[in-house]
This record gives structure tokens, C-alpha cells and sequence, in this order.
């Protein structure tokens, strides 16, 4: 694993090195075997085969099924096309208004614009989840809106219980973002599993890293059926697909075919990844909650609690800095990178792709998200990738409380 170059300084002057955080999580070595069988065969469109079994996506689409419960499983190129075909698949029509969290990344409100309907931004507390009195407020607002894209973003999950039954009770179809929450439950309810659909990433910094990729999931026929053909399954290529529900033929024909496939690479490199998603959450559990129990010590930082009845697998910490702002923030910030850590503030980064204030494409002047913009400039974001071990949390944790302690004190001796 690559080392940053230089040594932390610890107790008594003992020296450490840190892994490289912004290395992405390791592929599985039966991975490799399989790409370059897939290489060597020159088979890298996957309806090349005959038939399912031919096909490495095919299977991964069976797999991914299974491990989450679900009827069906359509692989696509990213979570982006997962999100923009399902929401084609599920009806929406042009000028539509979907409503989504304010915080969220770029790619999950330029879906919706790409399926040609609206965004319809809802306030995010201090938790990171979506704020569920204003998303009230927002279908009270704007009657006829059918449509609720739910991002669990960086893996934090809204009430879930509540968040059926608000879209059950307003006839509203949930569609979850579920890019950061692969191997999350809610009661033990797998995360995109609550909605008519759920959509996924396979990108480097998620559970499943394939670099690209992702997978839309249903147990809705006509949707699967639907979002099938507008992949790319054209001249009845659907035939290679494990799941073939019996109205998938009536549609041939009857929609565009946006060709966003997943190839047998991607789909060889991702495959080998669902066996080992339980493990890597136990891994990632065990790291989060280590450095949150270091991190509550400092008076300057708020970890927000998880709830007993979610079972987290978060790859990332985000924490919020108490009675901290701007240059303040700024300072610790920069104290940080020069230990070594990465850390991001969202509100502080220019250009931040999950800051609604940076979609210029959005008329987005406007919006009063008070409770978002706050959180977003007080709320830091730290990966945790699954190679690091308890001494490393340890240390990062230790590093980034005495940084805080450090730049306090600095600024009250510089007020004094």
C-alpha cells in the first residue's frame, strides 16, 4: 500500500506512517483471473454468448439479486443511468417534478434533469438524512408530484418506516439512490429494497469497486421489463437475461434504447465483490464507530448517533465542528493536510459537486435551504477505506482531535 511521504508525529516523539487514504479499496484476485479469461476471449459485449449462462453480466445480475432479495437486477453502466432509465421506466413524463435530498452529488439531480423532469430539492438536517417535516411541507406544496428520489447519502439512512408511508399515503413512486448504502439495512430491510426501485454504484470509492458500473433493482416486472429494453436489449437480446417476465416481449420495440450496458470487464471485476460485501461491512463498522468514540472527546466535534435499528456500513465518517466557521474551519483544514489526512468540509471546497449552490445548471438562486447550507459548511467528510487497521484509526483519530485543540487555542491566544 502506498505510504504518505512523510512521518506523523506521536507521543514521545514516536513516528508513524499512514496509508495513502485516496487509494481505492483492493480487487479481489479472482477478479483478475476472470477479466483476463474475458480478455482473451475477446467477449467483452455482453450479448456475445448464447444464452445467460454465457454471460458474466448476466450472472452478476442473478447474484446481486439474490444477495439483496429481490425479484430483479438490470446492470448499467453507472448509478447515473440506473437512476435516469428508472425513472423512465417508472413513468415520468417531461416537466415532471421529482422530489430529492439537497444533499446529495451532482449526478443524482442531472439524472433527473437528463430524463427531462424537474428537481424539487428537500432540507437535510444536521444527520445528513432528509429532513422529513419539509419534505411534508414540499408534496403539500406542489400537488400531482409522483415521484421521491431518496439519496442515502454517504450511507446514512432516513426513517425509513416514515418515509413509506409518506410516499404510500401521497401515491408518490420512492426511487432510493442506494450508491453509498450497498450492504446497509434498516431492521434488518436491506437499503434499495424500500422503493418500487433501488439504484447502486460500482464506482472505485463504493462497496463494490469496478471503477465504473452500476445496477438498478425491482420486483416490479413491467419496470424491470421496461428498463431492460431501454438499456440497450434490442432484437430481443433480453433472451440472455436470467430474469424474463412474460410482459418483457410487448415492449420491444415500444421504447429507446439508450444503449448504457454494462460490459463483461466491468461486470467481471464487480462480480467476485458481492461475496465479500458482509465482511467489508463488519470491517468498515469497526472503523467508523473506533474513530467516532475518539472523535466525541473533543468538545469541537458532533458525531450525529446512528440508530440501533441501522446497520451501518460506512466507508466514510462525516462530523460536524462545533461553535467553528470560515477561517477557523479553514485553518483545521489545512492543519490536517499537512498531518497527512484529507479531510473536506462540503460547503468550504470549491466546487464541491454535493453543495446544491454549485448545480448552476438548477435555478437554484433562489432556494432557501437554511439547514442544509449550514450543515454543509460545518460538516467534514473523511474516507475510511477498508485496508486501514486499529492503529491507523487510532492515530488519525488522536491527530485530528489535537489538530482542533491546536487551532483553538491558537485563536484565543491570537484574540487574547
Amino acid at each position: 500500500m502506498k505510504q504518505n511521504n512523510q512521518p506523523l508525529v506521536i507521543d514521545g516523539g514516536q513516528r508513524t506512517f499512514l496509508p495513502d487514504l485516496t487509494n481505492p479499496d483492493p480487487i479481489p484476485a479472482p477478479a483478475f483471473q476472470r477479466v483476463q479469461e474475458i480478455m482473451q476471449s475477446a467477449r467483452l459485449f455482453r450479448y456475445t454468448g448464447a444464452d445467460a449462462e454465457e454471460s458474466e453480466t448476466a450472472l452478476l445480475e442473478k447474484e446481486f439479486a439474490e444477495y439483496l432479495g429481490v425479484k430483479y437486477a438490470l446492470a448499467v453502466s453507472s448509478c447515473s443511468s440506473a437512476i435516469f432509465v428508472g425513472l423512465l421506466a417508472a413513468g415520468i413524463e417531461r416537466g415532471d417534478k421529482v422530489l430529492m435530498p439537497a444533499f446529495t452529488f451532482t449526478a443524482v439531480p442531472s439524472s433527473i434533469v437528463h430524463a427531462g423532469a424537474e428537481p424539487l430539492l428537500v432540507e437535510c438536517d444536521d444527520n445528513y438524512v432528509v429532513n422529513i417535516a419539509d419534505l411534508e411541507k414540499k408534496i403539500a406544496d406542489n400537488p400531482g408530484v409522483k415521484f421521491f428520489l431518496l439519496s442515502h447519502m454517504r450511507g446514512h439512512l432516513a426513517d425509513m418506516g416514515k418515509i413509506v408511508e409518506i410516499c404510500n399515503a401521497n401515491n408518490i413512486c420512492l426511487i432510493e439512490d442506494a450508491a453509498h448504502a450497498l450492504g446497509n439495512t434498516w431492521k434488518d430491510q436491506p437499503a434499495g429494497t424500500f422503493g418500487q426501485i433501488g439504484c447502486f454504484s460500482f464506482q472505485s470509492t463504493k462497496m463494490i469497486n469496478a471503477g465504473e458500473g452500476g445496477v438498478l433493482t425491482t420486483n416490479d416486472e413491467h419496470i424491470y421489463a421496461k428498463a431492460v429494453i431501454m438499456s440497450g436489449a434490442y432484437e430481443k437480446q433480453w433472451t440472455k437475461h436470467f430474469a424474463r417476465p412474460t410482459c418483457i416481449d410487448a415492449y420491444q420495440g415500444q421504447y429507446p434504447a439508450y444503449n448504457v450496458r454494462m460490459s463483461e470487464v466491468t461486470a467481471a471485476i464487480a462480480r467476485p465483490q458481492i461475496a465479500d460485501i458482509d465482511k467489508k461491512g463488519e470491517k468498515f463498522r469497526n472503523n467508523y464507530f473506533r474513530l467516532a468514540q475518539i472523535l466525541k472527546r473533543s468538545a469541537h466535534i458532533d458525531v450525529p448517533a446512528r440508530v440501533d435499528f441501522e446497520t451501518p456500513v460506512p466507508n466514510s465518517i462525516q462530523f460536524n465542528l462545533r461553535g467553528m466557521r470560515g477561517d477557523r474551519i479553514r485553518n483545521f483544514i489545512d492543519v490536517m493536510k499537512q498531518e497527512g489526512i484529507k479531510i473536506a468540509v462540503f460547503g468550504l471546497s470549491e466546487d464541491n459537486a454535493r453543495c446544491f449552490w454549485n448545480w448552476r445548471y438548477l435555478d437554484v438562486a433562489n432556494e432557501e435551504l437554511p439547514i442544509t447550507e449550514t450543515m454543509l459548511n460545518t460538516a467534514c467528510d473523511l474516507r475510511l477505506p477498508v485496508f486501514l487497521e486499529n492503529e491507523d484509526i487510532d492515530t488519525m483519530g488522536t491527530l485530528i482531535v489535537r489538530a482542533l485543540e491546536r487551532v483553538t487555542n491558537s485563536q484565543r491566544t491570537a484574540a487574547a
